[in-house]
């Protein structure tokens, strides 16, 4: 089976925030049929299936010709993971015939923390496998912290039951690390069957230690997503092509594999004209398909 292209809705959010509606149909417009969507709203501050109901948003996707394979949803920062509503993200989505649940982000520190979110994740994938979903972890680059001969990100994975927590790899937040992701993907296996598309800005100097920048800086009271404004951000990432990212050489590997079904770009960058970046973005992500 041949890879599928798609969209994480994340990178034409600010259009989101302006026109739902009209942001999907301008992805449409573009040649996206697959899309994971968002759950929050970052221009309104409000989560976007408390806005707009399910049946009205399956509609849309009907009618566009769209399919919400995936979405990213969880607790806000600060606020436990199993204390989520998820009855009714699983009730929301369900509608819309979505069957991946991928957290966006997870804020693990040392080896205590990253065991303690182990164990919630088995609890809440249980859960949503006996419901029809199934649970995926997007990463960024913190997960990837030494661990002695291990990274808190191999923690994870190694004390999870792959039937209950699957792997959404953003393969360039792994680059950003440091971390070679066709590794990462050689270590998941059929644990990852989607994948998050980027590309690096050529001026970056090298990968970036989160920790220790917080650290060198006296930063540690920050807020983990004001410490990554600051210390990476939307100038470390740039259109399909343009950067550092090697096509040909990690999709040649992907597609001996075999394992990944679905292929999202996931534009952080900044851009005069998002939709235009992105129509390009899923024409140079198709030629490696």
């Amino acid at each position: 089976m041949s890879i599928q292209a798609g969209i994480n809705v994340f990178s034409v959010h600010e259009r989101i925030g302006d026109d739902y509606f009209g942001a999907l149909e301008q992805l449409a417009e573009a040649g996206y049929r697959n899309l994971e969507l968002i759950s929050f709203n970052m221009k309104k501050r409000s989560r976007l299936r408390d806005d707009f109901p399910s049946e009205a948003v399956s509609g849309k996707l009907k009618e566009l010709g769209l399919a919400a394979i995936a979405v990213h949803e969880g607790p806000m920062p600060g606020q436990e993971l199993l204390e989520h509503d998820w009855d009714n993200v699983m009730a929301y989505y369900g509608t819309l015939g979505t069957e991946a649940i991928v957290l966006p982000s997870v804020w693990i520190q040392d080896r205590e923390s990253a065991l303690r979110l182990a164990e919630q994740l088995g609890v809440l994938g249980k859960r949503l496998k006996d419901n029809g979903f199934a649970l995926y972890l997007h990463n960024h680059a913190h997960e990837f912290k030494s661990d002695g001969e291990t990274t808190l990100f191999d923690l994870l994975a190694d004390n999870t039951d792959p039937e209950l927590l699957k792997f959404e790899l953003d393969m360039v937040w792994a680059m950003r690390a440091g971390i070679d992701p066709v590794a990462v993907l050689e270590r998941l296996g059929s644990r990852c069957d989607m994948v998050h598309q980027k590309d690096l800005n050529k001026e970056l100097a090298g990968p970036v230690n989160l920790f220790e920048a917080i650290k060198r800086n006296g930063d540690e009271a920050l807020p983990v997503f004001e410490a990554y404004q600051k210390y990476i951000g939307p100038a470390d990432f740039v259109d399909l092509g343009t950067g550092t990212f090697d096509f040909a050489s990690v999709y040649k590997r992907i597609n001996e594999m075999g394992s990944v079904k679905y292929a999202l770009v996931e534009n952080e960058g900044r851009s005069s004209d998002k939709i235009e970046s992105v129509r390009n973005d899923l024409k140079v992500l198709q030629s490696y398909l």
